[in-house]
């Protein structure tokens, strides 16, 4: 019988370092490691280990993979429900002054922008203007009343709505009057974060007719430091969930929602504080898709980058950008 000569390049090798997570079987009653052929890049052949995907590993693929978008209709049995307008940090800032503030914020979707033409008003781009534009969300600070008006008519919501808002509220010092939606002209018609003393999150569609979520502590406290703020309105319901968890359902009337600027309400000085990634409304609302969009929005807002703030417990980071772990 002819003897074969066998290349040692062709001998299977065992990793030690990551033997517990190569794959085995029983031959003939001895456990066996599951190898496979593979070509190099100089067309030479060995055996390689087959490993089982880490469990974390496997996690991250099924989240990126359960993904959808902002920027295009979404199906709710036969109805259609589409996108309204569309905000993303990673887009990118179309006018940006020296000094790194915002003066014009261009829709993933949508026709109006967001504006402003006052730099001293105008949010930055990371803490203090230290972030790099197309990798850092948007910054409001309180303290300069920073904030942004759309451009073109008001903006109405009629009907049943979707909203997303991702963003990072910083406490100074207590997370009250977030701003988010409000109206220029008058101060009647908002969304806003903390109120009032015992609500967190509150609609108003004029002077008498608004909605408010009770809370049992004075001040709103996010549930974490980012939040994906889900706003939806279905019938006669107000429901608002954050990152993905319902908190409340409330009824609410069923009239036109207006608002031309984020972050304040009429002319009150009181804006909003923090970091903003993510805007975008829906036309109607979304229940068959709704957690594949917020993951989306969660999953691209975790690859901006971060320059720590300073109000209560924030410390400064480092001008650095957050990688994620490889997929």
């Amino acid at each position: 019988m002819r003897r074969v000569k066998k290349s040692i390049k062709q001998l299977a090798v065992i990793n030690q370092d990551t033997k517990k997570d190569v794959i085995y079987a029983t031959i003939d009653n001895v456990l066996q490691p599951i190898v496979y052929d593979r070509t190099l890049d100089n067309q030479n052949v060995i055996k390689q280990n087959v490993f089982m995907t880490p469990e974390r590993r496997l996690a991250r693929r099924i989240k990126a993979s359960n993904t959808a978008s902002t920027v295009i209709s979404q199906f709710e049995g036969d109805n259609i429900i589409n996108p309204i307008i569309s905000f993303d940090y990673n887009k990118g800032f179309a006018t940006v002054t020296s000094a790194n503030n915002i003066q014009v914020w261009n829709p993933s979707f949508g026709d109006s922008s967001l504006r402003q033409a006052t730099e001293s008003n105008a949010p930055s781009i990371g803490f203090e203007g230290r972030g790099v534009n197309g990798k850092y969300p948007a910054y409001f600070n309180r303290d300069n009343s920073e904030f942004m008006g759309f451009s073109g008519s008001t903006l109405q919501v009629t009907g049943d709505f979707t909203m997303f808002f991702f963003i990072e509220p910083i406490a100074s010092p207590f997370n009250t009057k977030q701003r988010l939606l409000g109206t220029s002209s008058t101060s009647d018609s908002f969304l806003s974060i903390g109120e009032n003393t015992f609500h967190s999150y509150r609609i108003q569609f004029n002077p008498s007719t608004f909605t408010d979520v009770d809370i049992a502590t004075t001040t709103y406290s996010p549930s974490s430091k980012q939040i994906l703020a889900t706003i939806q309105r279905h019938n006669d319901k107000f429901i608002v969930r954050e990152n993905s968890v319902e908190i409340a359902r409330e009824t609410v009337a069923v009239e036109p929602f207006n608002f031309d600027q984020f972050g304040k309400i009429g002319s009150e000085t009181d804006t909003f504080n923090g970091r903003l990634y993510h805007f975008s409304i829906f036309d109607g609302f979304i229940s068959t898709e709704l957690e594949k969009l917020e993951n989306s929005i969660i999953k691209r807002a975790e690859q901006a980058g971060r320059v720590g703030g300073v109000q209560v417990d924030y410390s400064f980071e480092g001008d650095e950008i957050v990688d994620l772990e490889e997929i």
